[in-house]
Order: C-alpha cells, then sequence, then structure tokens
C-alpha cells in the first residue's frame, strides 16, 4: 500500500471517531480500520509496511508501562532478543515514547519499532507497531505526524470559593450517602498478547491489546449525578487519564467531585481543587458516558445508601415572645467546665453540649452553622423552636481570661436565625465526623465539660 494511502487512513480515524457511531469498519486496499469511540484498530498488511495502530480510552497508565509490557512480552516464548533501545520524540506537542526491538525466532529475524502516546484533545492512549523494509523510525514518525484529532477536551471554570454555605451544603449532601458496597475505586488493566510466525514473507509478529475497566468506574458517576440532579444541582461528568468523577454548576463555576472518598462507606464524594480536576472530556449525563465508552450501563437499586438526611439553609422567624425566663435562668445558671480554645474546645463544642443538655431537658433545640460567608464567619450556636418562632442562643459568650461566662446568651440579632442546620449533635457528627461529638439528649458525658455555677441547691450534678 502505498505510503500516502496509510496517511489519508490516520486522518479517517479520527473522523470517523468524530460520528460517534456504536462501531465502524472500514477497508481500503490492504489497510483496515475496525473500532469504535473507545478503541480500535488501523491495520496494515502492505507490502513492506506492515503497521498496526490501536487506540483506547487512557486507563490512566503512563507510555512507558505499556512499553515495559511489550519489552517483557518480546523477551520470552522462544523469541530472542538481539538489541533493543528506546527513545522519545515531540511531535506536535505530543511526547511519543518508542521501543526498537531486533529479535530473532525459529532462525529468522527481524525488526520492530513501537510507539505510544496520550492525546489530551481526546483522552485516548494510541498504541503502534511497525515493521517495514525501510527504516520502520523514520516510517513510523512521518505516520505520526499525518494523525489529527478533534478536540474534545474542555476546561471549566473553577469554583473561587470554597468553605462556604454552597460547599458546606453540597459537601453535607454527598455525606448524607454512602455506597452500599464500600471500597476504593481501582484502575482499568490491559494485557498485550502476540503471535509469531515464520512464513515466505519472513518472521511476523501480530499484536493485540485487551483493556477492562471496573463496572464501578462508570456505576458511582451515573449514582453520583443522578442523586446531585435529584437535589436541583446541575452535575456533568468528566473523564481523563482513566478517572471519572463529577463537576457541579454555581452560576458560571464549577465545582469538581471526587467519587473516590477516602471513607466510601462514609460519602459518596469529596470536592477537590487540583487544577487538572477541571479539565476532561465532558459528558452532559450518563447516558453520554455510556455510549462514549461502549458500555451498558444501569445502575441497580440500593447502590448508594442513605446515611441520614442532610442539613438544610434555613431562616427561620424570631420567636418574638417575653416569655424567656425559664430558658435564660438554665442557661445563667450553667457554664462550661473548660476555657475557650479554637480548635480544642470552642463553639462547636460548646454548641453540642448545650444542644444535648437543652434536648435532654425537653426543649426543641437545634444546632446552626454558620460558612466563611456567613456574617457570623465560621461559627455554631444553638436554636430552641419555641411557637411559631426560634430562640437563638449563642453558645460560646467568653471572657477575656478565654472563661465561658455561662452556658449560653439569647441573641436577637437576625444573622443567628439564618444559617444551615442541624437536627442534632449526632446529625451534625454523621456529616463532620472531624468535630462532631456523637452526643445524645442528656447525653451523661455533658458533665465532663459543663457544670452547674456554685449555688446552695442541692442535689444538682457537678
Amino acid at each position: 500500500m502505498h505510503l500516502k494511502m496509510l496517511f489519508l487512513l490516520c486522518f479517517i480515524i479520527d473522523s470517523s471517531l468524530a460520528l460517534q457511531a456504536p462501531g465502524f469498519s472500514i477497508v481500503i486496499g490492504n489497510a483496515n480500520i475496525q473500532g469504535n469511540e473507545n478503541s480500535g484498530v488501523l491495520t496494515s498488511e502492505a507490502h513492506c509496511l506492515r503497521f498496526n495502530l490501536f487506540w483506547l480510552r487512557d486507563l490512566g497508565v503512563g507510555p512507558e508501562s505499556y512499553l515495559d509490557a511489550i519489552q517483557e512480552l518480546y523477551a520470552g516464548n522462544g523469541l530472542v532478543v538481539e538489541s533493543k533501545s528506546r527513545f522519545s520524540s515531540h511531535i506536535r506537542d505530543i511526547n511519543v515514547s518508542f521501543l526498537d526491538v531486533n529479535y530473532s525466532f525459529a532462525g529468522c529475524s527481524t525488526r520492530k519499532t513501537f510507539a505510544v502516546w496520550y492525546s489530551n484533545a481526546t483522552d485516548r492512549t494510541y498504541i503502534a507497531s511497525m515493521d517495514s523494509c525501510s527504516d520502520d523510525r523514520e516510517v513510523l514518525l512521518s505516520i505520526l505526524r499525518t494523525i489529527s484529532e478533534t478536540n474534545r477536551s474542555r476546561t471549566l471554570v473553577k469554583r473561587k470559593s470554597c468553605n462556604d454555605t454552597w460547599s458546606l451544603l453540597l459537601s453535607d449532601l454527598l455525606s448524607s450517602w454512602r455506597y452500599a458496597e464500600p471500597s476504593h475505586l481501582t484502575g482499568g488493566q490491559f494485557l498485550i498478547h502476540t503471535n509469531h510466525m515464520v512464513s515466505g514473507r519472513g518472521l511476523l509478529s501480530y499484536d493485540g491489546i485487551d483493556v477492562s475497566s471496573p463496572q464501578d468506574l462508570f456505576m458511582r458517576p451515573a449514582a453520583v449525578f443522578y442523586l446531585l440532579r435529584g437535589a436541583g444541582y446541575t452535575p456533568v461528568i468528566m473523564q481523563r487519564h482513566g478517572s471519572i468523577w463529577i463537576a457541579v454548576k454555581d452560576d458560571d463555576e464549577w465545582q469538581a467531585i471526587s467519587l473516590n472518598p477516602l471513607n466510601p462507606d462514609r460519602a459518596v464524594g469529596v470536592q477537590v481543587f487540583e487544577d487538572e480536576c477541571y479539565t476532561g472530556i465532558v459528558y452532559s449525563d450518563p447516558e453520554e458516558l455510556a455510549a462514549a465508552n461502549t458500555i451498558n450501563l444501569t445502575v441497580p437499586v440500593g447502590y448508594i445508601v442513605r446515611r441520614c438526611e442532610p442539613s438544610r439553609y434555613v431562616q427561620l422567624e424570631m420567636d418574638n415572645s417575653t416569655d424567656r425566663g425559664d430558658l435564660e435562668r438554665v442557661l445563667e445558671e450553667h457554664t462550661y467546665r473548660q476555657r475557650y480554645s479554637k480548635g480544642r474546645f470552642d463553639c462547636s463544642n460548646a454548641s453540642q453540649v448545650c444542644w444535648s443538655f437543652l434536648k435532654g431537658m425537653g426543649y426543641d433545640a437545634y444546632l446552626m452553622v454558620g460558612a466563611k460567608d456567613h456574617p457570623l464567619g465560621e461559627h455554631m450556636w444553638v436554636v430552641v423552636r419555641r411557637g411559631h418562632g426560634y430562640i437563638a442562643i449563642e453558645s460560646a459568650v467568653v471572657e477575656s481570661s478565654q472563661n465561658f461566662v455561662n452556658l449560653g446568651s439569647i441573641r436577637s440579632d437576625g444573622d443567628y436565625y439564618r444559617g444551615v442546620m442541624y437536627n442534632s449533635s449526632v446529625h451534625y457528627s454523621l456529616l463532620n465526623p472531624e468535630e462532631g461529638m456523637w452526643l445524645e439528649p442528656g447525653d451523661e458525658r455533658i458533665w465532663s465539660w459543663m457544670s452547674r455555677k456554685p449555688s446552695n441547691e442541692p442535689g444538682t450534678p457537678g
């Protein structure tokens, strides 16, 4: 086959894939293309130019790993490697890794050149192998320079804010669900194989590659996508370098979500902020993801399990009644044993202790949290529902000596009546285990952190 015809076939690869058809097969002369968007091969059996060009969805495996596997494969099964060398070359801003192998089998010798590279434009890995009557290296370089691709990669605008109310609510939603079979995601695998034969044309080797990816790699983004969309968010699915993740839109910016959290038994995802998490192939829904990867994608019922209800943003009405004497008295008669210390015993700890105490006494109490963008900053306090309104309690009233003044002080500032609400200490702990105290209503453990102020009344826990 004329070399120019092989150049043309390289252009056909991308134009055929651009159709995103389920599969295609093109035969021209001694060459043919078979495959689909996900994987395929261009094969030439022309005289003096045997050539394979495989493409596959990137598994997150570097080119050198493929060449290591090829080199190992060509060092056994009766083959005798006479010499081998590696080199790399930049072709149109793509770094291509090469392997030259001179080997013999059953008394016949030949030379073969392999090339592996990754395309950012399409998130594909390409693996080429060739033997020819002329200089393999120069012929293969000439072929690679002709390959043209349509850029399907996008870079989303990363959300500038973090630790704000929007981010807190998203994080709590992800933490309110878990995977039914929690495990850490593993990457895809590949297997390169070859057959050798001696014919009238000399020593011929036929190469192939099989790839596989875990089903969870696709089911997780589908399950979390539907969860987020059902909660009113606008998600997309992204894929790059063997990973699949979610991005959620906020106005014109995006927040990336990894689906491989450190504790998959406590969350279905975690927000990530690295720049590389905002570039990749973008799919509008799981159906598009499945079509691009040529898989059947069905998420079974119960694939993710709800741990608890998520937190919620509320704007509360203030209770305007003057009948607060009992609550004011309870707060004033008690205080905390510890001094205020950020990160050791601060507003989060005081509020959970205060909540447990008030809840145990029969008050309808809740925890409130402000994020970085809240007027109170990153803060926690307590609200008590009474009648048709709420009473806000600042639990961290501290003297200059860092001693707490009392268990809490009632506040009428409107900022205390809006924020993120949690039902209980356990609810907050489920969603924020690093700060949660896991206290039940009237929990006996609270007396390790609080006490009644000295008085003449006997019989009160001290």
